[in-house]
């Protein structure tokens, strides 16, 4: 459970004769993650004949399935393939491949699709150009052209005066014209008849930001040529829905198959890709990975069947050679394996930290909110985030560890005597003023027990925030000098050296600076950070003693956890000061609970979300980097998954 699972490194010699065969079980089973092997003098891996093939038909195979894939949501699964998510059993999936020849079909179809989209575009676009030229409805513009006569037509932006500068420019230009304009408020629509002989129109229209417009090729009269347009794109969407069709009919019929073509030839594609890894001789290939030490026997039993041809037998892993990783931990700690898995997964020698996360993360969480209502919001938020988010991930993970923050919550609450930022005292009080509750007759004249307030006393809460960040950067240490230990001697002694700097530093300010302990105790403290010093110089040199500074920076870093919960002991405080409803305050006070009841949702939600943050960094960083080096590598056998 603090260590990785153990594996076994193991190796395979197999016939090639039986090559396929053996692949094919060590798939099904899917237990032995396959390592790429390069031994010297032996034939490095390639895939095996048919994965060209495989290859060619599956990628063939996949553009099919994209398209049918879409009208996918409109085709009955069977109940089977729903039970079981598994794809329908093919004895020969590259040969059925071969027999689909939808990819000709759906590619006529596709086409011609994307040809009338695109033309859709174009009539839309025209269908908009036609608007603009209904003040020119008398016009028949498929009759302004002659041998001798030309026009233009076009957008100009700037009002009147850019059209009587236009007209101007065209009196100077041109011997005889025609100009004509409707202005549509942002921008003024002209048309301009003129002789063929002038060719440099353009560099006069130009200086007036004239915007050619595109008519269509059968332009007529702007109405009917508009209502040609709408015919037109009728039709096209008409024959774009026949095609859609006609797709979702193929997708009906072969979306099943192509799927399970898809499946088969992928789990194919997997087998003859993997021998790549291995290595040959003349008659031989050479398999290496890992398997669970568990799960050796076990591999051995299911290569019975083939042991006259094949050799399995336990490996050694070389020097830099590092085993993969797999965390094995109860299933209540799963949201906090998740923090482990994704924040540098330790390396295979390493304690897995997701059994630690549990119990610290939720306390330091706990110790930030403080707040017995607020741990009670808490759960039912995380509660709605659970169910809310109960596909994703990474929320269903977040909203987990969330939940089991609001008990510490709950219990540093009663410890701080936080109720919304009001003692137990003064709920009574309250109670009592709303006639629910007598305290004389009960004779309760007073609290019950005395809180320790965050804002009154809140040099102590940073103290105990201190000695809480002391203990856990030593427990960092600890279990960096236990991963050390069987590895590098002398890295266990730094961390070792680094625990004894922090508990010498931490006596020593306690007794020389706080006067918290005996002057006895400072002086035997200085003697033990002397002598961690000295140590840490040995084993870690210079840069060891030029982070001696960061390590009180670490300590302080806990600070946090006071200063971010006393500011949300300020801001309940705030909210109750202003919005807390009382009997004197009449109807009023019916206006101010629903105010006063979503203000401190507010506050509660933030106080949680900053001290889930907070939690998290001060475990992943302050914590962590203490013992973990990380750069683990995850297990992943080889195995059938399901696509």
């Amino acid at each position: 459970m603090l260590k990785p699972v153990r594996m076994q490194k193991i190796r395979i010699i197999s016939l090639k004769s039986i090559l396929e065969k053996l692949i094919e079980k060590l798939h099904t089973i899917g237990i032995l993650e396959i390592r790429l092997v390069e031994h010297a003098g032996l034939e490095i891996g390639r895939p095996l004949e048919y994965f060209n093939d495989i290859s060619e038909q599956l990628v063939k195979i996949r553009a099919i399935k994209n398209i049918l894939g879409n009208f996918e949501s409109d085709i009955p699964v069977p109940p089977d393939t729903v039970a079981t998510n598994k794809s329908i059993d093919l004895p020969n999936p590259l040969q059925e491949a071969k027999k689909i020849v939808l990819d000709r079909e759906l590619k006529n179809l596709t086409e011609e699709q994307n040809s009338i989209e695109n033309e859709l575009i174009k009539l839309a676009e025209q269908n908009k150009v036609m608007k603009k030229l209904n003040e020119f409805s008398d016009i028949d513009f498929s009759k302004l052209e002659t041998k001798t006569v030309t026009y233009r037509i076009g957008a100009i932006t700037g009002g009147n005066e850019k059209i009587k500068a236009l007209k101007e420019k065209l009196d100077k230009t041109l011997n005889a014209y025609s100009l004509s304009y409707a202005n549509l408020g942002n921008e003024i629509i002209a048309i301009i008849i003129y002789q063929r002989s002038y060719e440099n129109i353009e560099n006069s229209l130009s200086d007036f930001g004239f915007s050619t417009l595109s008519l269509p090729q059968f332009v007529s009269t702007p109405s009917k040529t508009a209502n040609e347009i709408t015919s037109a794109i009728s039709a096209k969407h008409k024959k774009l829905e026949s095609i859609r069709n006609e797709i979702a009919e193929l997708s009906k019929n072969n979306y099943p198959h192509i799927n399970a073509i898809e499946r088969a030839l992928s789990i194919e594609a997997d087998r003859a890709e993997i021998a790549s890894r291995f290595n040959f001789t003349g008659k031989t290939a050479i398999i290496e990975g890992w398997v669970k030490a568990e799960d050796f026997d076990g591999l051995q039993h299911e290569l019975d069947g083939l042991m006259e041809k094949v050799m399995l037998e336990k490996a050694d892993a070389t020097h830099d050679e590092d085993p993969p990783v797999l965390l094995s931990n109860p299933s209540v700690a799963s949201p906090l394996q998740f923090i482990t898995q994704n924040y540098s997964l330790p390396n295979y020698y390493e304690i897995d930290p997701t059994i630690i996360y549990l119990f610290t993360i939720p306390l330091i969480y706990g110790m930030i909110v403080g707040d017995v209502i607020y741990g009670i919001i808490s759960i039912f938020i995380a509660k709605f985030f659970m169910k809310k988010f109960s596909s994703s991930y990474i929320m269903s993970n977040v909203s987990r560890i969330w939940y089991y923050s609001a008990f510490p919550s709950m219990l540093f609450g009663l410890m701080f005597d936080e109720w919304a930022g009001l003692s137990h005292y003064h709920i009574l009080e309250i109670l009592e003023k709303w006639g629910v509750i007598d305290l004389a007759s009960f004779g309760i004249t007073g609290p019950f027990y005395q809180g320790i307030s965050r804002v009154t006393q809140l040099p102590l809460v940073i103290g105990i925030s201190a000695i809480v960040g002391l203990i856990h950067l030593g427990l960092g240490f600890i279990l960096g000098a236990i991963n050390e230990w069987h590895h590098n001697k002398k890295h266990a002694a730094a961390k070792i050296a680094w625990l004894g700097v922090e508990i010498g530093g931490a006596l020593a300010v306690s007794a020389l600076l706080l006067n918290l302990l005996p002057a006895s105790v400072g002086n035997m403290s200085l003697g033990l950070l002397a002598v961690s010093v000295i140590a840490l110089a040995l084993t870690e040199g210079v840069m060891g003693i030029l982070e001696l500074p960061g390590l009180a920076g670490n300590v302080l870093s806990y600070a946090r956890i006071a200063a971010i919960g006393v500011v949300g002991v300020i801001l309940a405080e705030i909210i109750n000061e202003f919005l807390i409803p009382l009997p004197q305050q009449g109807i009023f006070a019916l206006i101010m609970f629903p105010l006063f009841v979503i203000m401190h949702a507010v506050n509660a939600f933030i106080a949680m979300f900053e001290s889930l943050i907070q939690g998290g960094r001060l475990n992943i960083i302050e914590f962590k980097l203490k013992f973990l080096k990380g750069g683990g590598k995850p297990f992943e056998p080889f195995a059938v998954h399901i696509r």
